[in-house]
Formats: structure tokens, C-alpha cells, sequence
């Protein structure tokens, strides 16, 4: 872990953090069991992970602590450097998701992970467009900013010669860029309207679902990762529900 020393992790934190990545979800009680960190220090030094968005907080009883997503969280961390520091990044992502992949203590299984921020949402995109195999379902873009949408037309004219079925459900005032709504078209992407507000959702060949709320009067995304095949199947039927609803584009 010594990447992460040098963007400035305290030798606490890096205790703390490595048991998370070893054990994905903790209290603070058994933080300082694995850990090692005199229980007086575990809470200041959890503190100041969650102030860097290394990890985050759980309410309950007890509160349980767990990391976020180590390539987005460590991206957000240099990006708050200096750039001599960018090169360590690289060599920090490899680190973290190599301790990740190591076999955790034993829990029950997660059924939603949240975050927030458009750089963990535009994760769980580029993920999703490399291993999708059957189909890709969107609802809920608006199409009202050009944005990074022709970003996603090279990725998904890439899993079209694939043979993924694509589909988007628009919303909002998507006719604002025609050119746009006529580039995905020419693509065979299949796409429809329907009204609707506040959210979106991604859903990954039946069994996988990002939610993504959209509150304009907060400052950033708030993402639902839906870990439960069941429970993404279930959406996935509504997103079929809602696209013969929908309207022609």
C-alpha cells in the first residue's frame, strides 16, 4: 500500500483501509479488532477516510463502515493533487482491486450498494457496455445536453456489432439535439419517449440494474446498484412494461 502513502493516507488510515478491502463491511468495533488501531484513533481516522470519499458510513445498530468503489475513489483522491502526483494512480488502482478480490469474511449478501457521483455512475456504464452480452436497456436520458452521449455512441455501436439488443427510453425535451437522437438511430439503437422525472435506470442483460436518482436541487447523482438478480429481473420487466407504452422517437 505504499501508493497510497504517498497521496498522503496517514499509516491509520492505511491500516483501517486495508481491513476493509480485506473484509468489505465493518463496525468500527471490529475495525479496531482487525486493524490493530488503538480504539481511540479508529472513528478520527474513519473521519478523514470518508472525507477523502474512500469509504462510507452505514447508519444502523451498530453503523457499519465499508469502502467505495476503489477505481472511482482513488481517481476522485488524485484529482485533488498536485499533478506530479498523477502517476500513482495507476499503480494505487492495482493495489486496491487486488485486495478486493481477496475472499472476505463471511456476511450476508448485499442486495444494493449506493454511491454518489457522476464519476461512480459513469463506472458502472463503461463496466456494463464491456461484459454485456444479450441486452442493454436505458431509461430515462434526456438528451437535452450533448454532453459525454457521443462518447456512449462509440460504445454502443460496439455491442451492436455484437448483437446486444440496445434500447433507450428519452425523456425531457430530447428533440433540443435532433442530430443526436438521429446519430443513435442510425446506429440501430431502438428508442422511445416516455415522460418521466428525477431518475434512470440501466439494466444489463436481465440481471443487472443501476438506478440513478437525479434531484436537481442537490449538488451530484445518488446511485443504486442493484446486486439481486431477482430484484434487477424485476425491473428489467418494467423497463419492457413501460417501452410498449412508449412512443416512437
Amino acid at each position: 500500500m505504499e501508493s497510497l502513502k504517498k497521496l498522503g493516507l496517514t499509516k491509520y488510515e492505511l491500516a483501517i483501509y486495508e481491513t476493509l478491502l480485506r473484509n468489505k463491511k465493518l463496525s468500527a468495533r471490529e475495525i479496531a479488532e482487525h486493524s490493530k488501531v488503538p480504539p481511540t484513533a479508529v472513528y478520527p481516522n474513519l473521519n478523514s477516510l470518508k472525507e477523502k470519499r474512500l469509504i462510507q458510513k452505514i447508519e444502523g445498530d451498530p453503523a457499519v463502515f465499508e469502502i467505495l468503489p476503489p477505481k472511482a475513489a482513488i481517481n476522485n483522491l488524485i484529482a485533488q493533487k498536485k499533478k506530479h502526483l498523477e502517476g500513482l494512480e495507476a499503480q494505487a488502482i492495482t493495489e486496491t482491486t487486488s485486495l478486493l478480490s481477496e475472499t472476505p469474511m463471511t456476511r450476508e449478501k448485499e442486495i444494493i450498494k449506493y454511491t454518489r457521483g457522476k464519476a461512480f455512475s459513469s463506472e458502472v456504464y463503461d463496466e456494463a457496455m464491456k461484459k454485456v452480452q444479450r441486452t442493454f436497456y436505458v431509461l430515462g436520458w434526456r438528451f437535452e445536453k450533448i454532453g459525454d452521449r457521443y462518447k456512449y455512441l462509440k460504445d454502443f455501436r460496439s455491442i451492436i456489432r455484437r448483437g446486444v439488443d440496445a434500447r433507450i427510453i428519452v425523456t425531457g425535451n430530447y428533440q433540443k439535439n435532433p442530430e443526436l437522437i438521429q446519430a443513435y438511430k442510425d446506429e440501430n439503437i431502438k428508442m422511445k419517449f416516455f415522460p418521466l422525472d428525477n431518475f434512470s435506470i440501466l439494466l444489463v442483460d436481465g440481471k443487472e440494474c443501476k438506478i440513478t436518482l437525479k434531484d436537481r436541487t442537490l449538488p451530484e447523482k445518488h446511485n443504486l446498484q442493484i446486486l439481486d438478480p431477482s430484484l434487477s429481473e424485476a425491473l428489467n420487466n418494467y423497463f419492457l412494461d413501460l417501452w410498449e407504452k412508449a412512443t416512437p422517437v
